[in-house]
Formats: C-alpha cells, structure tokens, sequence
C-alpha cells in the first residue's frame, strides 16, 4: 500500500505510515490497498473506516 501512495506521488506523513505498518487485520489493509489507488491524500484512504485498537 505504501508503494502505492509512492508511486502515485502522494507524501505519506509519518503518523500515517505508522498506522499501516502497525495494522495487523488483513481485511483492513486488502480495504486500504483498494483505496489506495484513488485518494488524492494518504489520510483520505481512512475514510469512513472506523478505528479500533486492534487495527492500529
């Protein structure tokens, strides 16, 4: 997903790195990869995603 964002040319802050590199849940991240590909800023592929401690 990082990849993603890099290749696309959107800056990655670091709290957001941080939040998908911590994230255990394999259905989350397969959701953030699918948006990764089509939001014009990192933080907007959390959208609408509900934060548990689990995830972060």
């Amino acid at each position: 997903m990082l990849r993603v964002l890099e290749v696309r040319g959107i800056v990655v802050p670091d709290d957001i790195r941080e939040r998908i590199t911590a994230c255990t849940d394999p259905a989350r991240v397969s959701d953030w990869l699918d948006r990764a590909g089509t939001v014009p800023r990192a933080e907007d592929r959390f959208t609408d995603t509900p934060e548990t401690p689990e995830s972060v």
